[in-house]
């Protein structure tokens, strides 16, 4: 955990030096509808007892998926809602990395992100949410949770991005979901906060 709080304060120190602020016509170009790029997110994840009452199993995880992002809107609205909508797909990997290393590899197609953008700053919260499904050993860690190798995923989450003058980075928080919406029985669930440096060129 040293480790991951030691490389992403790294990384604030690194990208927040060369950050620089885009002009009007950079800014449009660059969030024009129908442009694409790839990225990913880095971090670490814990499991917790949501809804309470369940005493879920505590896993500490290592989270690391690649995206592919595409600007449906282009930058639409007024005022602090203004902004554009992209679609955001994502595959990886999630290790059990406290548990032995048990994986859960995952794909989640059916994503959407919101960017606040704004030509006047070179940054923009954004939230994000979606839905995929994934593969893995995690039922044998979590047996009460989740009893099946095919799980359902859910995301819902908020981030920052920061601008380069030819990439990103951001700092993103999701609550993510995992279960198998009562293929088989146990199916309680596993929740996870995470939390993310994320990375696009």
């Amino acid at each position: 955990m040293r480790f991951l709080l030691a490389a992403v304060t790294a990384l604030f120190l690194a990208f927040s030096t060369h950050v620089t602020v885009a002009d009007a016509d950079t800014f449009s170009e660059r969030f024009e509808k129908g442009s694409s790029d790839f990225g990913g997110q880095f971090g670490w994840g814990y499991t917790f007892d949501l809804p309470p009452g369940r005493d879920r199993i505590n896993i500490g995880t290592l989270f690391m998926f690649p995206n592919w992002q595409h600007n449906i809107t282009g930058i639409i609205g007024e005022s602090f809602y203004k902004g554009a909508l992209f679609y955001h797909a994502e595959a990886g990997v999630a290790i059990a990395a406290d548990r032995g290393g048990n994986t859960l590899w995952g794909f989640s197609p059916l994503m959407a992100q919101y960017k606040f953008l704004s030509p006047n700053r070179k940054w923009a919260p954004n939230i994000l949410a979606g839905a995929g499904f994934s593969y893995g050993d995690w039922n044998d860690l979590a047996t009460r949770e989740i009893a099946t190798k095919f799980e359902f995923l859910l995301h819902v989450g908020a981030g920052v991005e920061f601008f380069n003058k030819d990439s990103a980075w951001s700092l993103n928080y999701r609550l993510w979901h995992v279960s198998n919406s009562g293929i088989e029985f146990p199916n309680i669930g596993l929740n996870a906060h995470v939390f993310t440096v994320g990375m696009r060129f």
